[in-house]
């Protein structure tokens, strides 16, 4: 239910949640154990182990995490991968890391993209990951030992806080599905910010709306946000292309820039038309 604004425009700025100094850190640190731990444990076994009970892959299409891996078996080197880009939330409630992946079996190697959520109480807090899917590069990333971070705008924001911002973001969802089956990606370009990261299958990363791709994009998948509303996600169904099909939208606040695409990724289409 989409909250109504709190208080008038004329009402005094107060601060809004200030971004946790460790939320991007901490999100580095849950992908790298990750990664270890499908080292020493096994692939899918790690990919179960550290999942939120709706972690959703795509195999290929859109399954939540025990129909998907209910007939995987474990290879018998699993792939190695390490996070090169983190944009977490003001509150550290939510963030994304992307970064490559190698397959020493078949020298395969890619990128991945982890939606990561806050979970837990206490002592028993920790980061589980809400969707996972990645895709082939023609060559291998560079990243180095710390990732970069892509960081929302946590300062002074309007009175309506999180409530303005839930509004301004289900405006904009309104808008981007009011699209779908004609625009796709064009939808949203305009609202992209200037170093949007894209990623596409057989294809290097890339940055800037110029790079964004021509898709036509049907039903919703899943989505999601921070707590206190300063990121977002959200997944489609893609037209025309393979079975699974999809893509991934990433939105971040920028305050007085409002909502801006921080992240946009496709699976299962190739040869795309800039």
């Amino acid at each position: 239910m989409i909250l109504v604004a709190l208080a008038a425009a004329t009402a005094a700025p107060r601060p809004a949640p200030v971004m946790q100094p460790s939320a991007a850190s901490a999100i580095a640190a849950a992908e790298r154990a990750f990664a270890r731990r499908a080292q020493s444990e096994g692939q899918w076994a790690a990919f179960r182990a550290t999942a939120a009970p709706d972690a959703i892959m795509f195999v290929p299409e859109v399954k939540r995490i025990v129909p998907a891996l209910a007939a995987a078996t474990e290879p018998a080197v699993p792939v190695m991968w390490w996070p090169a880009t983190i944009a977490p939330s003001c509150d550290g409630s939510l963030g994304v890391s992307t970064g490559p992946w190698v397959r020493a079996a078949s020298a395969g190697v890619g990128s991945f993209t982890t939606i990561w959520a806050r979970m837990g109480q206490g002592a028993a807090q920790g980061y589980r990951w809400k969707l996972d899917h990645g895709r082939t590069t023609p060559r291998l990333i560079a990243a180095g030992n710390t990732p970069a971070v892509v960081a929302p705008v946590c300062g002074v924001v309007s009175a309506e806080g999180a409530a303005g911002r839930e509004a301004a973001y289900a405006r904009l969802a309104a808008s981007v599905a009011a699209s779908a089956g004609v625009e796709g990606a064009a939808a949203f370009a305009r609202d992209a910010a200037a170093d949007v990261i894209v990623q596409a299958e057989d294809a290097m990363p890339a940055k800037g709306p110029a790079n964004l791709p021509v898709t036509r994009f049907g039903a919703a998948l899943a989505s999601g946000h921070s707590d206190d509303w300063t990121l977002a996600w959200a997944s489609r169904a893609l037209l025309g292309g393979q079975p699974g099909a999809h893509d991934l939208r990433v939105w971040q606040w920028r305050g007085g820039d409002g909502w801006k695409l921080i992240m946009y990724e496709t699976i299962g289409l190739t040869g795309l038309a800039k």
